[in-house]
């Protein structure tokens, strides 16, 4: 069986605080968009998981999600999984989900398993933050540690620049960083007020990501490649996720395509996508 992992981007990021039990309060709303790592799985004697472009490490998010269903629900099959990698690493993107997500499904697919999206969400969100969104797979607003999600009007299709730099954002520190100053706070109602109403400019000046100025401190040249960007002459661009990746958006989606051929050269994994 193949399917597709396919990439988020965050249109807003409010941190709302840090609970009791360590997690962060997160009001988001995310996206999924046309970037996706392609996945094959089949019955295999034991558990084999290899990938293209990239390793993939001993407790991955699908290591993870095999050993879920194995304990809660019981699997009667082995599997070998192979993962042919397009969605860059340390992204903000969600690429780790993704991947457990779409490995999450065609293992149910292929035992035959039927479980209602409640207990899918459940056990989803025990092998990490993104898994639920990425399960449901649909424009949202995401709340809680991302388990409580409210898929939003769809229709309304979108296109961005992603301008990855090579390295990553550490998000543990990012949060630590978020703490240790005047917290910046999103209003994620105007966010979502502006995609019900599809009024871009409205959507330009309300999104925001309250780990930004963190991942700014943390890599000034990450801002710096913000205002290049933004020298390029788009309306908006802002920060996905905890990062590294950038979004780029024009009014006019067809300057897209110069404006990717400007950052090519800025050593960046760069792709224009699909937002929704």
């Amino acid at each position: 069986m193949k399917v597709q992992a396919q990439a988020k981007v965050n249109l807003a990021l409010d941190v709302i605080g840090k609970r009791n039990d360590g997690y962060h309060e997160l009001d988001m709303i995310m996206a999924p968009i046309s970037l996706y790592n392609d996945i094959e799985i089949d019955i295999h004697p034991v558990d084999q998981i290899t990938c293209d472009g990239g390793k993939i490490p001993d407790h991955s998010t699908i290591h993870k999600t095999l050993a879920l269903l194995r304990k809660e629900i019981g699997l009667r099959n082995h599997y070998a999984i192979h993962v042919l990698k397009r969605i860059p690493d340390q992204a903000g993107l969600a690429g780790s989900s993704a991947d457990a997500a779409a490995v999450f499904r065609a293992v149910m697919a292929i035992e035959g398993i039927d479980l209602e999206l409640v207990k899918q969400l459940e056990f989803a969100k025990q092998i990490g933050a993104d898994v639920p969104f990425c399960l449901v797979n649909r424009l949202s607003r995401v709340q809680g540690i991302g388990e409580k999600i409210r898929v939003l009007p769809q229709g309304w299709k979108l296109s961005c620049l992603i301008v990855k730099p090579s390295y990553g954002i550490s998000t543990p520190e990012a949060f630590e960083r978020w703490h240790a100053q005047a917290p910046v706070h999103v209003d994620v109602d105007a966010v979502e007020d502006a995609i019900q109403n599809q009024d871009f400019v409205s959507l330009c000046e309300r999104m925001g990501n309250a780990l930004e100025k963190p991942a700014f401190q943390m890599r000034p040249e990450l801002r710096e490649l913000k205002q290049k960007m933004e020298a390029l002459g788009f309306d908006r661009v802002m920060m996905s996720g905890s990062g590294s990746s950038l979004m780029g958006f024009f009014h006019d989606p067809s300057h897209l395509k110069r404006a990717k051929e400007l950052c090519v050269g800025m050593d960046c994994f760069v792709e224009i996508v699909t937002i929704g």
